[in-house]
């Protein structure tokens, strides 16, 4: 029986990979974005914004037709950039 989805190892490894890929330049991105907003660039600041998001919802809209196994492990991956890229640079000191 062949099925037009890739395996489930292909759906985990490009999943993850994306999703950690993603995650990262979404996060580390608001190291550009907020000093726009600080500084009263708004519309800069805006127009990154608005790529931060259309990038992750590309990559994601990706995933998902990649499978959802596909898309559940680049979540994961994404969210796993967000920890790293939280306890490195962010938090109150």
């Amino acid at each position: 029986m062949n099925s037009p989805l890739p395996s489930i190892a292909a759906q985990l490894a490009l999943g993850l990979s994306v999703g950690i890929l993603a995650g990262a330049w979404h996060f580390l991105s608001l190291r550009w974005n907020w000093p726009l907003f600080a500084s009263g660039k708004a519309m800069p600041a805006l127009a990154l914004q608005l790529a931060r998001f259309a990038l992750t919802g590309a990559l994601f809209l990706m995933l998902a037709h990649v499978g959802a196994i596909g898309l559940l492990a680049g979540m994961m991956g994404f969210l796993f950039a967000r920890g790293v890229t939280v306890r490195r640079y962010g938090g109150s000191q």
